[in-house]
């Protein structure tokens, strides 16, 4: 697939709605996403349990979010009259959740389960608006990758992408290079179901 050129109508559109924020999560790509279309990102890192409990990974990666975004409103840096958004993504092959790898091989071994096949990437969000009781927005989106070779899977693995990367890829990256096609919402891969997010904001406010 062809490099994302950000920003696009949905970040745009996202940033019009939502000027500021604050993102429970240390994760880099969603401030660059938010950032990317002119939102102002406060973050706030959240100390949660991300373990991978249930056979659900839906109602997984939703509870993860979910404790992320309570971590921040229960916390002392809470700003009760700012939106906060926090999220968490995992990806689905074969029946097995691939979250984060812990080391080089780890990554290696991701790339090689991924090459040539198709993938769900499952996203989810905890947003609280001001007012309102917080909610988990999930979505996911289909990512069928190139057929890799061990030079391709070697070359990324190089680059350091794979760090803290669900699947050991990150799109915005020069992990795009690794991809096929996207059926579904891109932001969605990247981490955070920009288009549900907005939708549920402007039917909220």
């Amino acid at each position: 697939m062809e490099r994302i050129t950000e920003p696009d109508s949905l970040q745009l559109a996202f940033s019009r709605a939502v000027p500021h924020l604050v993102l429970a999560s240390s994760s880099p790509n969603r401030k660059a996403l938010l950032e990317a279309g002119g939102s102002e990102v406060e973050v706030f890192v959240p100390q949660t349990d991300e373990e991978k409990n249930g056979s659900d990974p839906v109602g997984i990666v939703s509870g993860i979010a979910g404790g992320k975004i309570q971590a921040y409103t229960q916390s002392a840096a809470y700003k009760a009259g700012s939106i906060a958004i926090a999220a968490d993504t995992l990806v689905l092959i074969d029946g097995r959740l691939l979250g984060k790898p812990a080391s080089e091989e780890d990554a290696r071994m991701m790339l090689r389960s991924l090459s040539g096949r198709t993938q769900t990437v499952i996203s989810a969000a905890g947003v609280k608006l001001p007012g309102k009781d917080a909610v988990i927005i999930a979505d996911t989106a289909k990512v069928i990758f190139r057929t890799l070779s061990n030079e391709d899977i070697s070359g990324y693995i190089a680059t350091g992408e794979w760090q803290g990367a669900a699947g050991g890829y990150r799109l915005q990256k020069t992990g795009y290079r690794l991809v096929e096609r996207i059926d579904g919402d891109w932001t969605t891969v990247v981490g955070l179901p920009m288009r549900k997010i907005l939708d549920y904001i402007l039917n909220t406010i």
